[in-house]
């Protein structure tokens, strides 16, 4: 019978439990894609961040562009769309008369993919992370080296010095940016250091 199906080990846990494990696996993203991101920089961001920095970068990342976001949904939905499919497949044929180990058989599978959709989410997100990070890395890393690149701050230091920049990323700590006409990434302390940074309009 169908109501016989044993729940996958995944929906077995409590409440407590998967906010632990999801704060784990955020701080596991957040660590990878950020130290991989930055590494092609020559930088070890774990030095100039904090825990929230971190738990919040994978975050940062879905909100910078709309498509990242829509295109991880859609990806999901339609593993998720096919493995439904495969379950509705499943109860139908476990609502016929059927030989005892053939029902089994199609419980377990059943089961399997109720757990398959826990893991296409974990590994799906985590290479995507990954992967995103490599990428962005690689070609930031090349648009440095070769200047390719044009300014979008004005950085205004407490001391009153002034400095056009191609603004990398901000975190609750450090401010990362490449100097006007530089090839290397400066590192400075926001907090006592920066005054205002102010946005440069792109001419075509």
């Amino acid at each position: 019978m169908i109501g016989n199906i044993k729940k996958s080990t995944f929906l077995k846990g409590s409440i407590q439990e998967y906010i632990y494990l999801s704060y784990l696996y955020l701080l596991i993203l957040g660590t990878l894609s950020y130290s991989i991101f930055y590494s092609f920089l020559g930088i070890n961001i774990i030095k100039y961040s904090t825990l929230l920095d971190i738990l919040l970068s994978p975050i940062a990342i879905l909100t910078e562009n709309i498509k990242i976001p829509l295109f991880i949904i859609g990806y999901l939905s339609l593993m998720f769309l096919f493995i439904w499919w495969l379950q509705k497949r499943i109860k139908k044929k476990l609502k016929k008369e059927i030989p005892k180990e053939k029902e089994l058989k199609l419980k377990k599978h059943y089961t399997f993919l109720q757990s398959t959709k826990f893991l296409i989410l974990i590994i799906s997100t985590l290479g995507f992370y990954i992967g995103y990070a490599i990428g962005q890395g690689l070609e930031l890393n090349n648009t440095i080296k070769n200047r390719d690149f044009k300014v979008n701050k004005l950085i205004e230091f407490t001391d009153g010095k002034m400095q056009k920049v191609k603004l990398i990323e901000l975190n609750s700590l450090y401010i990362f940016y490449v100097l006007e006409n530089e090839k290397k990434v400066s590192i400075s302390p926001i907090s006592g250091n920066i005054k205002t940074i102010h946005h440069i309009e792109q001419s075509d």
